[in-house]
């Protein structure tokens, strides 16, 4: 009798265990990014240059933080491309992950990212990428 309650335990004994939020943890852990932003009439080399951020959009500014990931022109690397995208598309996505919902294999490392901004933020945001 007792040997039938292991082959019940066990099995949700692994579930708790292997549930996928210690990956989600350790992906997030394991990325560091040295990103440098290059500010207008500052000596940037070859890395991408946005406009002041004392004359800049709100869309601009918010921008900055996602450039590393998605290109200075939205062109895509670590993050996917924003080519194309209609700003209720990009809004709709930035609503999912500021809410832990998971849209791809990378959404981890958006749900900190989208959590930091208003909804005001992400109207602004949205509508700034589809001008890249």
């Amino acid at each position: 009798m007792k040997n039938k309650y292991y082959l019940y335990i066990l099995p949700l004994c692994a579930i708790f265990l292997f549930n996928g939020k210690k990956y989600d943890e350790s992906v997030i852990e394991r990325i560091h990014l040295n990103v440098n932003i290059c500010v207008e009439g500052q000596e940037c080399g070859e890395v991408a240059m946005i406009a002041d951020t004392g004359t800049a959009s709100k869309g601009t500014k918010l921008y900055a933080g996602c450039i590393a990931c998605h290109g200075a022109k939205g062109e895509g690397g670590i993050g996917p491309s924003f080519k194309g995208q209609k700003s209720d598309y990009i809004a709709a996505a930035l609503n999912e992950y500021k809410n832990n919902i998971e849209r791809g294999p990378q959404s981890a490392l958006m749900y900190a990212q989208a959590a930091a901004l208003s909804d005001s933020d992400i109207k602004e945001l949205s509508k700034y990428i589809v001008t890249l």
